[in-house]
């Protein structure tokens, strides 16, 4: 049997057909994870509750940041204290007597400081004996955050309000901490209404009472970035008399108040979430807009030593606010899909990188000199 021979050059090549699939799997696979994720958006809309209820708003238009606010590098320039050694100062006190600086911190310690060279820490406290206080979203509650502080004018105890647990006054001298309330106190005139969850900031009347800012009844330091969101009336303003121990109501239905100021029996509050700085007569029990349409969100208020306001900046405001104010749908998904720390990166990604602290002129509220 012979074998037939082949004639390379006569055998025809039928050149392959492209394989289509195998040319198109990019698309595919991008197809189907676009696919997968709006159904995933789709159900998640549909059946997640959101933590927040929010509604549509819009607020006045900003002061432009000409003249008098023209964008500036001052606070670049300024000397920076105790650099890496203390995580998320807020509010500051100062006690004049002995030039000691107070402030608290995000890990729930507070600081006595004396402005020496570079500033050096002398002395610290926390208000509860726990461990594992590192500042993080699952240990505050516990922990605490300490918010706002003053001197007190007679005594020259620290007052330090924490945000979780409620007010404290400290005795450096003895080093004795005592609480006046604990966090989650009932206000003593109204069984109905809701217990404190979200303190802020505070000042003394003239009779010796305490005006105490709440920034949110609904959510608590942590979740503050919901409160914003959600742009709801959760605020109250309360009263705290310690010789009899009662805490009431003064103001409610605000929008994120946050610092305050006595000045002559009257208090300003720092509306947060109306971008705007009311003033409120406990004898009359009437707001007022002090000023309003601020380039941003207004967070601790204090009087400086001339008589005017001194008011930091938290963030300024943007095109991106309205756009998200206009959407409450929108504002709702993103607390469905994202958690409240995703939530809180996202909202910093959107805010405009520029820090800044206002000094608003104070005509009518200057403090009476005193003989």
């Amino acid at each position: 049997m012979t074998k037939a021979a082949v004639n390379r050059s006569e055998v025809k090549h039928v050149p392959k057909k492209p394989d289509e699939t195998a040319a198109n799997k990019p698309l595919l696979i991008v197809s189907a994870v676009v696919a997968s994720v709006a159904v995933a958006v789709a159900c998640t809309h549909l059946f997640v509750s959101s933590p927040i209820d929010p509604v549509e708003f819009s607020l006045p238009p900003p002061l432009p940041f000409v003249k008098e606010l023209a964008p500036n590098q001052r606070l670049a320039e300024a000397e920076l204290l105790l650099e890496d050694q203390i995580y998320g100062p807020e509010s500051i006190a100062v006690n004049r007597k002995t030039k000691k600086i107070y402030t608290g911190l995000k890990t729930g310690l507070i600081c006595e400081i004396e402005l020496d060279g570079k500033g050096k820490i002398l002395r610290a406290v926390r208000l509860t004996s726990l461990e594992g206080c590192d500042g993080s979203y699952h240990s505050m509650p516990k922990c605490g955050r300490p918010l706002g502080m003053r001197i007190h004018p007679q005594t020259e105890e620290l007052y330090v309000l924490d945000a979780y647990l409620g007010l404290f006054s400290i005795n450096w001298e003895t080093e004795k901490v005592r609480q006046h309330f604990a966090g989650g106190a009932v206000i003593t005139d109204d069984a109905s209404a809701i217990p404190t969850r979200y303190l802020n900031d505070f000042d003394f009347l003239p009779d010796g009472s305490l005006v105490i800012s709440e920034s949110s009844t609904k959510f608590d330091d942590r979740d503050f970035i919901y409160d914003l969101l959600e742009h709801r009336a959760n605020g109250r303003l309360l009263a705290y008399n310690p010789e009899t121990e009662e805490l009431s109501v003064l103001l409610d239905h605000l929008y994120f108040p946050n610092g305050v100021q006595v000045i002559r029996g009257k208090v300003l509050i720092a509306e947060m979430g109306k971008a705007r700085i009311l003033k409120f007569s406990p004898s009359s029990g009437n707001p007022s807009v002090f000023t309003d349409s601020l380039p941003g969100y207004p967070d601790n208020i204090r009087q400086a030593s001339d008589g005017n306001l001194w008011v930091p900046i938290a963030a300024t405001r943007s095109e991106s606010d309205n756009w998200l104010a206009a959407r409450p749908s929108l504002r709702s998904l993103m607390t469905k899909l994202l958690s409240p720390q995703a939530v809180h990166v996202v909202a910093e990604w959107m805010t405009n990188k520029y820090g800044l602290v206002l000094k608003v002129i104070n005509k009518k509220m200057r403090p009476r000199a005193t003989p």
